[in-house]
């Protein structure tokens, strides 16, 4: 659940009194009563003053509120530290020890966690303090969007509005607390840009001290495939490895597919090889949050005698597979206290045990690969949700450290509309409030219809996850393509509609007619987005809208590209070698938009179709569906 007070705005006696504490400690007096507002003119001869100025994080987060502050106001505030400490300032801190009287939550009486902050607005001027860099980082932003309205949107557009010179600052103060201790919008304009990750309050890709660095919890994956491999132990110790219907697997070239292999969970081998990997590889790696101990990504769990009774008690064969991550969890315990123990709850492993409890250093990450793309993880109407809604609550019952790996694309054509939009908000709010810790939301990583959009929406609520999804979408819009919005929005309206007029439920794997989309849903979007383009102020809103419309281009195309995608999957996955056809009425079809689609994904740097291909490996595909020579083109 979100605290009541994770998001605190302080009432006029409070503030008065913090005011009158944080004027003792920091200046040895007592201060002057609380201005009731500031003009931009008052404010003219203030600094900026950090309490260590030779900390990078401090430093950036000092460089970006003077920024955006004069982008906005047109005021240069200067760095000072030789400031007399009588005069107005922003007052930058994440030292614990500078004033410890608004380190702690007046209600609670807790300090601030590495990525908690306060801001407060005083007689002096304003104070920002974090409990660790990123914390303070944070509160510089929050600061910058909450006064002066900054929206950081893309990794190349931010909105400063400009401050009228009559307005007037208002004094304020708001402590926050992130619910997540883990968060991921895992979409390409976070993962390839550390600056505006920082910015979205991303705390899991950026290492660099400037940005406040990164969370020590790491993504959960697949590692039986490096902890036990089939390589190095398989064709000496084939009962290492599952047994199905009385046989041990043979003719393994990957531990991942085809079919793939899992560890015997119960063997006592296996848990020793596993124990001894994991331990040498926390000596060689330092201070790390977790370590993963878990499945291949296929459906091979081991069945032989062993596993199987322990399956049937349990229930799930969640069962021996976490008496194998306890056993390990167990071992790293004596060394390493506070490292936790990470696994997937996956597929065939994701129901939770019936008697059988993780221990308390041993983490769950469910995965949500099952649930529906159109509705939302609450909607009771849903066949694909119910089983997931029991199961968090479930695992939330026997565990403290329950994180999720969700999906929000569509992994066969990342480039189709994806009907998703509507729910995120929803679902986020629904994993935070049943207890879940972290949250990695899997989206391409690298372009995708709506990208930026999604990202938006996505990051700012794991962030904060009271705010309105649908006000933020609304924002985004208005704010990125601004003339053009309406129409870019009546085509988001139009694929809802058409996916929720579909009475079929499908999760992130499909083509589009499984989400209850199709050509007609492109052409009609292509029309809007003629006249989106239309009314666009400049060339920026033409091509943002430009790039929007590939969705609706996708879609005309997605009957042949669908097919080459496909193809390409199943010579990387199987060693498919079989010719690839098309058929003919679909390749006339689609011939007159392949052109422009291609033109469009180049122009606007879209690399990958889905998640097993790229853009010219799939180009390479159609050109035999079609019959071109490798030096022709569409």
């Amino acid at each position: 659940m979100i605290p009541n007070d994770s998001f605190l705005r302080l009432n006029p006696v409070m503030g008065m009194l913090l005011t009158w504490t944080v004027g003792v400690h920091l200046w040895g007096q007592a201060p002057q009563p609380m201005q009731d507002s500031w003009t931009l003119d008052s404010m003219k001869d203030w600094s900026i003053w950090m309490s260590d100025p030779t900390d990078p994080a401090q430093t950036h987060a000092a460089e970006e509120w003077q920024q955006f502050f004069k982008e906005a106001t047109g005021q240069s505030l200067t760095m000072d530290q030789s400031s007399s400490l009588e005069s107005h300032a922003l007052w930058i801190s994440d030292d614990p020890g500078l004033s410890p009287q608004i380190l702690s939550n007046p209600n609670q009486n807790e300090p601030l966690g590495a990525e908690d902050y306060h801001w407060m607005a005083h007689q002096r001027g304003l104070f920002i303090q974090g409990g660790g860099p990123r914390g303070l980082i944070y509160g510089v932003y929050d600061w910058l969007e909450v006064v002066l309205g900054v929206r950081f949107l893309t990794p190349d557009h931010t909105h400063v509005p400009a401050w009228e010179s009559h307005k007037r600052f208002h004094p304020d103060s708001r402590l926050y607390r992130p619910p997540l201790r883990f968060r991921w919008s895992y979409f390409g304009e976070i993962s390839e840009d550390p600056l505006f990750a920082t910015r979205m309050r991303t705390n899991t890709v950026q290492n660099e001290p400037r940005y406040g660095g990164k969370t020590s919890i790491g993504l959960i994956n697949h590692t039986f495939g490096q902890q036990i491999p089939w390589k190095e132990y398989g064709s000496q110790y084939p009962e290492y490895y599952n047994e199905i219907e009385g046989q041990r697997p043979r003719d393994i070239w990957n531990d991942q597919y085809d079919p793939g292999v899992q560890p015997c969970a119960t063997h006592p081998e296996v848990r020793r090889i596993i124990s001894e990997k994991v331990m040498r590889q926390l000596e060689e790696q330092p201070l790390p949050g977790n370590i993963s101990v878990s499945q291949n990504d296929n459906e091979q769990y081991c069945r032989c005698p062993s596993c199987q009774k322990v399956d049937h008690q349990e229930g799930t064969p969640m069962g021996s597979l976490l008496g194998l991550v306890n056993h390990v969890a167990a071992e790293v315990e004596t060394k390493f206290p506070d490292v936790l123990v990470g696994t997937l709850a996956y597929a065939y492993s994701r129901r939770p045990p019936q008697n059988l409890q993780p221990r308390s250093n041993v983490q769950i990450q469910l995965a949500s690969i099952e649930c529906c793309q159109k509705h939302a993880m609450t909607d009771t109407r849903c066949p694909l949700n119910t089983s997931f809604r029991d199961d968090i609550r479930d695992w939330g019952r026997i565990s403290d450290h329950v994180y999720v790996w969700t999906y929000v694309t569509n992994f066969h054509d990342y480039l189709i509309p994806c009907p998703n939009l509507q729910i995120l908000g929803e679902n986020i709010r629904f994993l935070v409030q049943n207890g879940v810790k972290g949250l990695f939301m899997q989206g391409p990583a690298t372009g995708s219809e709506m990208g930026g959009l999604k990202n938006y929406v996505i990051s700012r609520m794991i962030w904060d996850p009271s705010l309105d999804a649908q006000y933020l979408i609304q924002e985004f819009l208005r704010l990125h393509y601004a003339d053009s919005a309406p129409f870019i929005q009546a085509y988001l309206a139009l694929v809802e509609a058409s996916a929720l007029s579909y009475e079929g439920h499908r999760n992130c794997f499909g083509n589009a007619a499984d989400h209850g989309l199709g050509p007609s849903v492109g052409a009609a979007g292509l029309k809007l987005f003629e006249r989106a383009m239309a009314l666009a102020p400049n060339e920026t809103i033409e091509n943002r809208a430009e790039k929007a419309s590939i969705s609706a281009h996708a879609l005309m195309v997605e009957s042949v590209l669908g097919p080459a995608f496909q193809k390409v999957r199943s010579r990387k996955k199987t060693r498919d070698q079989t010719p690839f056809e098309l058929d003919s009425a679909l390749k006339e079809a689609a011939r007159p938009y392949l052109s422009t689609f291609l033109h469009l994904c180049r122009k606007h740097e879209i690399p990958r179709v889905g998640e097993w291909a790229s853009l010219e490996e799939v180009v390479e595909v159609l050109k035999e569906g079609y019959g071109l020579k490798p030096t022709e083109t569409f």
